[in-house]
């Protein structure tokens, strides 16, 4: 059932991120809406169980974006390295911190863009409107990654699912 809640999960945000939200005035420049997604993951399975999940996500998202190869593997793959990490230090039973940490990693993925992009040749520019894309992805993130976690927690709560990750049970 934890699988199948995670999966489902899972590839709804892929086709509302890929299909329905770039065609939306109302939801331009939103964040990848599967940061948070990541983050819960690495936080609350366990690293053979959320390995998986993530270098899956990875490369779906390589194939169905416009980006370079590799580019979304490679975040999410360092996402969970960093997550893993960062908990270590700090406590996973505090949402802000948690919706912090997914803020903080949708900053990093608009850095971890820009450099892949500018790498790719020299006639490649910085567009003008970068920063306030940049701006209006961190305000999405501040905006809805809270809630978007607490969703997840509410929802596997309802289906009395256990965790046996690294945090405690929600």
């Amino acid at each position: 059932m934890k699988y199948g809640i995670f999966i489902g999960t899972c590839l709804s945000l892929i086709i509302l991120q890929t299909t329905i939200l770039p065609y939306s005035n109302v939801f331009s420049g939103i964040y990848d809406l599967l940061i948070p997604f990541v983050v819960f993951i690495c936080i609350y399975l366990p690293l053979r169980e959320s390995l998986p999940f993530v270098l899956i996500l990875g490369l779906i998202m390589d194939n169905l974006s416009g980006s370079p190869f590799g580019l979304y593997l490679t975040f999410y793959f360092w996402l969970l390295v960093g997550v893993r990490w960062i908990i270590t230090f700090l406590r996973v039973g505090n949402k802000f911190l948690l919706s912090l940490v997914a803020v903080v990693a949708v900053l990093i993925e608009n850095i971890l863009i820009i450099g892949t992009f500018s790498l790719s040749g020299s006639d490649w520019q910085l567009p003008a409107d970068v920063i306030k894309n940049i701006a209006l992805q961190f305000f999405w993130a501040m905006a809805t990654a809270p809630l978007f976690i607490f969703c997840l927690l509410t929802l596997l709560k309802r289906f009395r699912i256990q965790l046996n990750g690294v945090a405690t049970d929600p």
